[in-house]
């Protein structure tokens, strides 16, 4: 099998907290060099999340692995000049602060493509992103999900939204930032050009809103939260078992063989069609949830694996821990750190036949790399080091 995919590539990763760091993961475990430049004697702020185990925050930990930290002053000149020699030599940049501040760092996008390495993609992540009326207001993830309307299709249906259980707007947009860096390196590989790319949170909820705008256009009408009920399917839900919850779905051409054999009732056989079965809806679930209500587990999955209907349990997260699927594909994996100790991680649906993802190592120590960075890719003495240090334009101890 050969080496991993990306391990040609050099990341000088700026990014903190979540959506950044997300999309800087996955590079690294695609085996790029990831280089992550923090504020000295401060850190990422995910460093200082809780819970913590052995000084380091459990956020920090979830999603910095396969990188090397290195501290820079970015406000002082000396340090903002390493940062660019840094990035002279990079393949990627990836950043997510609010507009404008790696402009004033002096490290914005059109001085470094026009004067200092033109083949380098720099990848930026922001709230609202860089154009609009909005552009200069910063943005989170819950504010987005608010903003975005995907919290008001959440929740109980007929009660008030809730936010999704976790910070897809992050998540999202440091997946859609991945995607545009490796379109951007492919296009690269082509001209020889390097560019700009851009996500943000704001965007992201809005495109993971998909059928809901669509649906608006053609009703006229605003979802509503539906609980856990699918917006356009049916029955395609969470149900209530004897000793659980499970979901299933029918959504296909199994309806008459679902009512048939695992309802035992032909009254709503003639509910034949989406339309007809949202139309319909109450009157179905009460035929529905008192014959599923009967069953176990164990028993709906069975029947469903048996005529081949969608079907899985309402797990809890030490379910997923144990799940024989997550431990199969390593979606969740111990790891032994030196600094952290044992931790449980998780991993990235990402399969690649002929390469490998890689593990190389846990979360760094705050500086961890700064000495080792600047002597192997800058070529510094330990003399130039250890004035820096003095200066408190790097702090690696």
């Amino acid at each position: 099998m050969a080496t991993a995919a990306l391990d040609d590539l050099t990341v000088i990763d700026f990014s903190r907290v979540r959506a950044g760091p997300w999309c800087t993961q996955i590079l690294g475990e695609l085996g790029a060099e990831i280089i992550k430049v923090e504020r000295p004697g401060v850190g990422d702020t995910s460093r200082g999340s809780h819970p913590e185990q052995n000084g380091m925050g459990v956020n920090f930990i979830a999603r910095n692995r396969n990188k090397k930290s290195i501290t820079l002053n970015l406000k002082d000149e000396e340090g903002r000049q390493i940062a660019e020699e840094l990035i002279a030599d990079a393949d990627v940049l990836v950043e997510n602060y609010s507009t404008g501040v790696m402009e004033r760092f002096g490290l914005g996008h059109e001085y470094l493509l026009t004067e200092v390495n033109p083949e380098l993609i720099y990848g930026s992540i922001k709230g609202y992103g860089e154009k609009g009326p909005k552009k200069n207001e910063k943005g989170v993830d819950l504010v987005m999900q608010a903003e975005g309307g995907i919290m008001s299709v959440t929740g109980p249906e007929g009660g008030e939204p809730v936010k999704v259980g976790q910070a897809i707007g992050d998540i999202g947009a440091g997946l859609y930032l991945t995607i545009a860096i490796l379109a951007a390196l492919h296009q690269r590989d082509r001209t020889g050009d390097g560019q700009h790319v851009e996500s943000n949170l704001f965007g992201t909820i809005v495109s993971f809103m998909e059928e809901y705008i669509t649906m608006y256009g053609i009703t006229g009408q605003d979802p509503e939260p539906l609980g856990t009920r699918h917006q356009t399917g049916v029955p395609y839900e969470l149900f209530d078992v004897k000793d659980g919850q499970v979901v299933l779905s029918i959504l296909g051409g199994g309806w008459e063989t679902f009512v048939t054999e695992v309802i035992e009732d032909e009254s709503i056989l003639e509910y034949d069609t989406q339309q007809l079965r949202q139309e319909n809806y109450d009157e179905l679930m009460a035929v529905i949830r008192p014959k599923l209500k009967q069953l176990t587990v164990e028993e709906v999955m069975e029947i469903c694996k048996h005529y081949g209907f969608p079907c899985g349990p309402l797990n809890n997260v030490s379910d997923v821990v144990e799940h024989p699927q997550a431990e199969a594909r390593d979606y969740v994996m111990e790891y032994e750190d030196e600094t952290v100790g044992e931790v449980l991680l998780h991993g990235h649906p990402i399969h690649l036949s002929e390469t490998e993802r890689e593990l190389r190592s846990g979360p760094p120590k705050l500086g961890e790399h700064t000495e080792k960075v600047l002597a192997e890719m800058l070529g510094l003495s330990r003399e130039e080091i250890q004035r820096l240090r003095a200066s408190n334009v790097i702090d690696d101890e």
